[in-house]
């Protein structure tokens, strides 16, 4: 009975520690990765991509954007990957912006709607949160603005 325990208490703190490394940090970083590191940083830190496509780089959590050798843009629609305050894909529009009033919520062409953290002026960074029909997260962005 005691083995039992002690395996399934391992296995729960290995949930913690999953989900901890699985952290959104808004106009910072996701994934263990952060705006402004190498594509070297990038594979010490997640290994190998399972694509590569030009400046894209694909994982299985997230893809990541280079400019100029830098990460510029991190992306996901796992819905592992989630904030401190455990908003990630799949929250509502309304979670969104009770947790980040100081998001702004627009349309965006077609049929999404954009919620952004960060003012979008040159060179800033910002966090959108795309909204899709059904009113769900449905992508994370953190982009370093050009």
């Amino acid at each position: 009975m005691r083995r039992i325990a002690a395996g399934a208490l391992c296995f729960a703190s290995l949930a913690v520690v999953a989900g901890a490394s699985a952290t959104i940090k808004p106009g910072r970083g996701m994934s263990r990765v952060e705006l402004g590191m190498t594509a070297a940083q990038v594979q010490a830190r997640l290994g190998r991509p399972v694509v590569k496509g030009g400046w894209k780089w694909f994982y299985a959590r997230v893809t990541v954007t280079f400019r100029n050798r830098r990460v510029v843009e991190l992306m996901t629609t796992r819905s592992t990957e989630r904030f401190a305050n455990g908003l990630g894909v799949d929250s509502s529009e309304s979670d969104v912006r009770a947790a980040f009033p100081q998001a702004r919520c627009d349309p965006m062409a077609p049929f999404y709607r954009r919620c952004r953290l960060g003012t979008g002026a040159p060179k800033s960074r910002v966090t959108d949160f795309i909204i899709g029909t059904t009113r769900r997260v449905i992508y994370v962005i953190i982009t370093q603005l050009p």
